[in-house]
């Protein structure tokens, strides 16, 4: 093949893919970005989140029957926002395959199973239970300015709120309420904050030691997951 024939047909393609070029009569321009909703970060403002009971001799529990702690530990959380934030939030139990399939006993909490978490094991048997409550008392719980919050719940995802109980909002274990906040005692209207300050208070009860079978060093094992849960 000459080389005036190897323009030629270099040409000719050449031309062909600029007419393909110009066929398309419209090009599109996107417009495209995301909005975020203002971030909220839970933490610990003290004690590491670490409800403590401390060390216990075997004698010093019931033998035969659950042994209720009488100490009550409270756990401060702070949820800190980049603004004014509809918030709540959300108690996983981290140890449900050993929470109680009957109700238990506490000092002054409900025992009833909806609300006890479960303590962990010790040789293939359950260790006890534990619950947890959020005070109703006033200044237990404040916002950034320091003002009064209440703690209370929600069974439909925060469509509507409700209250129970007299000096604590008892905690369900089995993750069908969320937690939210109000300037009013008795519920009412969710109110959007930029810091929640609040306590949760934590009773256990062990369960018989005849049961357990005791025989070395046992460590209650208790875990929850606290997640936010914006509205």
């Amino acid at each position: 093949m000459n080389s005036v024939l190897k323009k030629g047909m270099l040409l000719s393609v050449l031309a062909l893919s600029v007419n393909a070029a110009t066929a398309a009569e419209s090009v599109d321009i996107k417009v495209t970005g995301k909005i975020l909703p203002s971030s909220c970060t839970p933490s610990f403002p003290s004690g590491g989140g670490i409800a403590d009971f401390g060390t216990m001799k075997v004698a010093s529990l019931n033998s035969t029957s659950m042994t209720p702690l009488t100490d009550m530990k409270e756990v401060p959380i702070s949820i800190s926002c980049e603004e004014d934030t509809r918030i709540a939030v959300k108690f996983t139990d981290a140890r449900d395959a050993s929470s109680p399939t009957e109700s238990v006993e506490f000092n002054s909490f409900s025992g009833a199973k909806q609300f006890a978490f479960g303590l962990g094991t010790y040789n293939g048997k359950n260790i006890g239970a534990y619950a947890l409550g959020i005070p109703r008392t006033q200044g237990a719980n404040t916002n950034d300015a320091g003002d009064a919050l209440y703690p209370m719940m929600s069974l439909d995802g925060g469509n509507s709120w409700g209250v129970r109980g007299m000096d604590h909002l008892q905690i369900a274990s089995d993750n069908r309420e969320i937690y939210a906040f109000g300037t009013e005692l008795n519920g009412g209207t969710l109110s959007p904050q930029t810091k929640i300050n609040f306590k949760v208070a934590v009773e256990a009860t062990i369960n018989p030691t005849n049961d357990l079978s005791i025989t070395d060093e046992v460590t209650l094992d208790g875990l929850t997951n606290v997640e936010l849960v914006y509205l």
